[in-house]
């Protein structure tokens, strides 16, 4: 009960230290425990990831090759990673394949209804022609118009208006 006792002051720092190293080897023993796991249905994971979109393995082939001459360094990195890590890297690439076919039923979904009715090729479509000019040039060869500038007399100011009481704030800041 020492450790966790907020009422001495010297002491509450080593309660910290406990709490966190506790946390640290329950966080370690927990991502062990799921390497584990994930090293037995790795393989699986792959196959179905080949099968649901076999897309994300060239797409992320591109992407690594990408990396690879833009940045070397995490190119490297990326690639000891799914070489260590590889369970972590097959559920990534199992996650990748399910959430890209999820987007493409969305974006199916959500095509659909503004692309009802299909224009066939032969049918015309309704369309107004704009003028096309290059950048800077005049709109027509005729010269242009001053603009007919109308002016009107100003307001006269209202001459019994009451005058506003002083307030006394404005002192305040004089």
């Amino acid at each position: 009960m020492l450790l966790f006792n907020s009422t001495t002051r010297g002491n509450s720092g080593l309660g910290c230290l406990v709490m966190g190293v506790l946390g640290a080897v329950a966080g370690f023993l927990l991502l062990k425990g799921l390497y584990n796991l994930l090293l037995w249905v790795a393989p699986v994971l792959l196959v179905l990831a080949l099968i649901i979109r076999w897309q994300v393995f060239p797409a992320t082939l591109k992407s690594w090759l990408k990396t690879l001459k833009t940045n070397p360094l995490s190119a490297i990195i990326q690639l000891a990673f799914a070489v260590l890590a590889f369970p972590f890297f097959a559920l990534y690439m199992f996650l990748l394949a399910i959430g890209g076919n999820k987007v493409d039923q969305l974006r199916n979904q959500f095509q659909q209804p503004l692309n009802q009715r299909p224009v066939p090729e032969d049918e015309f479509v309704d369309f107004e022609e704009l003028e096309s000019r290059p950048k800077g040039e005049p709109r027509s060869r005729e010269p242009i118009e001053p603009p007919i500038i109308i002016v009107e007399e100003a307001p006269k100011p209202r001459q019994n208006e009451p005058k506003k009481p002083d307030n006394p704030y404005d002192q305040m800041f004089k």
